[in-house]
């Protein structure tokens, strides 16, 4: 059974992440759990207003907020799928980042699936800025980005960007493996540039050895051009009507340096697909 974490703002990308996420699992067994955090802020009134005043104020909003969620979650399944799938909210009032990580290790989420953009301030900024080291860097489990305004597609065609690593066809197992039953072809994408030019026989011999270990029914690997390592893989993923592109990350991979703060938002920026960032912990 699949436990996948949401959180939310309440905002539309929210709600299109939330979208996601329902249909992400139909037909499958899952438990649902969505979170919103209530972070007070110094707010400007002509009123004498606490920060005690504020937290209550968006804490009561959030939960009529919530119950509307819950509802709206329950009811977009139908009754064979309502016996498979639990759907649970909560609200709480904390430091966004921290809740989120800890609601993931509490809820044992095998996936977390957050929108990009959210009200006032995009939910990108506010999850990928301060907190892209609490809750998608060290996040205990896979994280999938969706863009905005992005509607679920059944995922046959995904991208494995890869930095001919010879774990990358674990890492690909354990991507297929979460979003199982999805996925029939896999392209493995290389970005070739000036300053990572490889061997021709060894890069030879690293395509045979992952196509041949990929768990996936159909493999291709590609090798791509280009010093803009993000906008390379956007483009590809949209020449070829790709749903999903995934990245793993580890010490020693490149995408440690690509998915630092900076360049984990121009990817997300860059690509008009859901973004699946596996971390290796």
């Amino acid at each position: 059974m699949k436990k996948i974490l949401i959180p939310t703002d309440f905002s539309e990308n929210a709600g299109a992440a939330l979208d996601y996420a329902l249909h992400f699992v139909k037909g499958q067994k899952a438990k649902i759990h969505i979170v919103n955090v209530v972070s007070p802020e110094v707010v400007a009134t002509d009123i004498p207003t606490t920060v005690v005043d504020v937290s209550n104020v968006q804490w009561i909003n959030a939960n009529k907020a919530m119950e509307a969620i819950e509802l709206f979650s329950k009811s977009f399944y139908g009754v064979g799928d309502k016996a498979k799938i639990v759907i649970t909210t909560h609200v709480a009032v904390g430091g966004i980042d921290h809740y989120i990580k800890e609601q993931a290790k509490e809820f044992d989420a095998d996936l977390i699936i957050m929108g990009t953009q959210g009200v006032n301030h995009s939910f990108m900024d506010k999850v990928l800025g301060t907190v892209s080291s609490g809750t998608l860097n060290s996040a205990p489990c896979p994280v999938i980005l969706v863009p905005h305004s992005y509607k679920f597609k059944v995922i046959d065609n995904a991208v494995f960007a890869t930095n001919l690593n010879h774990g990358d066809p674990y890492e690909l197992w354990r991507a297929t493996e979460l979003i199982k039953p999805h996925v029939a072809v896999v392209r493995c994408v290389y970005v070739e540039n000036e300053k990572n030019n490889v061997n021709k026989k060894e890069l030879e011999s690293f395509t045979k050895y992952m196509v041949e270990n990929s768990p996936s029914i159909q493999t291709i690997f590609v090798v791509e051009r280009g010093n803009n390592i993000e906008k390379v893989l956007s483009e590809y993923a949209d020449t070829y009507d790709a749903e999903l592109v995934i990245m793993h990350r580890s010490k020693k991979s490149i995408w440690t340096k690509i998915f630092g703060v900076r360049h984990t938002k121009r990817m997300a920026s860059w690509i008009n697909v859901p973004l699946l960032v596996i971390n290796n912990t």
